[in-house]
């Protein structure tokens, strides 16, 4: 069974959200699952809808019970942000309704408990608000209202059976084609996004060998990036630390334009325009001899510098 949970927190800057799911739902084997389609399609929009939302995060984690997906939301929060959170209620709320023995939805929030105090004030045989089927059982559980009794059915007079009448024969139902599977389980989709990290950080480390994807996501703008739905690591690299290539590229050409006014500095200059030969003659190594190059050593090795 899936067991959903909305919470909520009250603090000094406002309420903070939080809807968790949890396991599995049971109804069909794996991948033809209709009730955990259902809960990922809910998790995977809620978390699509929060994705740009700086004070909002999700996690997820593989336990031996099932996976565990949570969406939480820091205060202060948005009206909107409250809007998706009150969506993704209501379509667990129909799911509960629909498979109660798959999925179950709990609101232990303020407003979920003013709720079951109101159920609790009608529970004296007073007359009671209209329940949905889901809501009725979550409070003849929690004891707020008492389960009803079985309506006695009347009587009815026996009647002599009528000879049957003749059915017609129905045409024979043709087959029913095979249903394609449903998407992929919440797991398998985190899974997959963690290969495809790792994969991509490897890629990377081919051309900067001390990358680390864990180091680079303490970087908040790194992390706000990687939450955007198909964003690939090489980009958010590349969008995080654009202002620093810039930086690094224009050092790199500015350096280049004073190597190459010195290169132009130190060429000869042609006969005639200042007395003395044309190019300038510097010693040759090759042609020294043994002392003059030890000489040299010794220059070099208490601090001088040699220009040949």
């Amino acid at each position: 069974m899936i067991k959903v949970c909305y919470s909520e927190l009250d603090g000094p800057e406002g309420l903070s959200l939080r809807l968790e799911a949890a396991g599995h739902a049971g109804y069909a084997p794996a991948g033809q699952d209709i009730v955990c389609a259902g809960a990922s399609t809910l998790m995977q929009a809620l978390v699509y809808l929060l994705a740009g939302e700086e004070n909002a995060r999700s996690d997820a984690w593989d336990e031996p019970e099932g996976p565990r997906l949570a969406v939480a939301a820091q205060a202060p929060v948005a009206p909107w942000v409250q809007g998706a959170f009150e969506l993704a209620k209501a379509g667990f709320t129909l799911l509960a309704e629909r498979y109660p023995d798959n999925l179950r939805f709990a609101d232990v929030s303020r407003s979920g408990q003013q709720s079951m105090m109101d159920l609790q004030l009608f529970a004296e045989g007073e007359a009671a608000p209209a329940l949905s089927p889901e809501q009725s059982r979550q409070a003849v559980a929690a004891g707020t209202l008492k389960p009803e009794a079985p309506a006695a059915q009347p009587e009815v007079p026996q009647q002599t059976p009528a000879e049957p009448k003749p059915q017609p024969e129905k045409p024979a139902q043709p087959e029913r084609p095979v249903l394609p599977p449903l998407p992929m389980p919440v797991e398998n989709t985190v899974r997959g996004l963690h290969a495809r990290w790792a994969a991509e950080e490897a890629a990377m480390r081919r051309s900067q060998p001390g990358f680390d994807l864990k180091a680079e996501l303490k970087n908040p703008e790194m992390r706000r990036l990687m939450q955007l739905p198909g964003m690939r690591v090489q980009d958010a690299y590349r969008l995080a630390h654009y202002e620093d290539a810039m930086r690094t590229t224009a050092q790199t050409v500015e350096q280049g334009v004073v190597e190459r006014v010195q290169q132009r500095a130190a060429r000869p200059l042609e006969n005639g325009l200042r007395p003395g030969a044309a190019a300038s003659v510097r010693p040759d190594v090759a042609a020294m001899t043994r002392a003059q190059r030890e000489a040299l050593e010794r220059r070099v090795l208490h601090g001088a510098q040699i220009e040949l």
